[in-house]
């Protein structure tokens, strides 16, 4: 447990993952801000967050594979990524469905979504620097 939680590689894996969402939702965001008034633009998004979910909630479940067919893949988390699809919320201003107001909501949202991911993954770097190094 003590080892895997040091030195495995899944927490590192959905890390990376949330910051690929972050970035490309980033891009994402910027796309829709710049098209606020562009007749006919249909608002962008990130469906990541639910597949994320479920990849942490399998990722907690330590199932024994018996057979290839039966779960999938171990490595499985290297396979998921973000991916941008268009939002229909109902909202219409008159142009397109871009509501500005949200969209910086959004940007703040995930920039402290990026900061978080980003500052869980330095501190797991320095606490691996220090148990090998040892604190002096």
């Amino acid at each position: 447990m003590v080892r895997e939680i040091l030195f495995g590689q899944r927490p590192n894996i959905l890390l990376n993952k949330m910051l690929d969402r972050s970035a490309l939702n980033q891009r994402v965001i910027s796309s829709n801000v710049a098209n606020v008034n562009t007749p006919g633009y249909q608002r962008l998004g990130v469906s990541f967050d639910e597949v994320l979910q479920n990849a942490v909630r399998m990722d907690r479940l330590n199932f024994k594979r018996t057979n290839p067919k039966h779960l999938p893949d171990p490595n499985w988390l290297k396979n998921i990524e973000p991916e941008v699809v268009v939002v229909e919320d109902g909202y219409w201003n008159g142009i397109n469905n871009v509501d500005i107001d949200r969209e910086m909501v959004e940007l703040a949202k995930n920039q402290l979504d990026f900061n978080i991911a980003a500052k869980i993954k330095s501190q797991r770097s320095a606490q691996l620097r220090t148990a090998i190094r040892g604190r002096r």
